[in-house]
């Protein structure tokens, strides 16, 4: 019996891992997501307003996994403006991976946010060139960017 209760399980954990837009390589954020129905479409997006313009890209490969561990994975763009951007959880209205006019957004703000940084101090003092995560408290993370926990409104 136990036999096949393996295979199973970990058939499973591989498809719970793919929920989402392929699955992600660098996994440049990571963090939490609580207090969202499993069944919503749940997607996720980089957005900001950088230098006039305002940018919101859902098209980097992500997975949310609210099955097993209630966390996330995105991989950053590399294409966007210099300048800070948050990470949102929001419906996917159409289902076409990406967040459009008319998607929900479903997160609060938490405060904490990303900066692509073309030089060091860049924005805030202690980035790094490249993309950082500052915590409202100024804290700055320079390599590993966890903990960004997203809670649903």
């Amino acid at each position: 019996m136990n036999k096949f209760l393996i295979p199973l399980a970990l058939g499973t954990l591989t498809l719970s891992a793919c929920t989402l837009a392929g699955n992600p390589t660098k996994k440049d954020v990571t963090g939490q997501i609580r207090g969202f129905a499993a069944n919503q479409n749940l997607g996720l997006a980089l957005v900001g307003f950088n230098d006039g313009k305002y940018t919101a890209d859902g098209t980097e490969s992500q997975v949310i996994d609210k099955f097993l561990t209630g966390g996330f994975a995105l991989d950053l763009p590399s294409n966007v403006p210099y300048g800070t951007y948050r990470v949102i959880v929001f419906r996917d209205a159409n289902s076409n991976n990406r967040y459009d006019a008319g998607d929900t957004v479903l997160s609060k703000d938490n405060g904490k946010r990303l900066a692509l940084a073309q030089n060091d101090n860049q924005f805030f003092a202690g980035t790094k060139k490249g993309w950082n995560l500052v915590s409202s408290d100024g804290n700055v993370q320079t390599t590993v960017l966890n903990n960004y926990d997203l809670d649903a409104q």
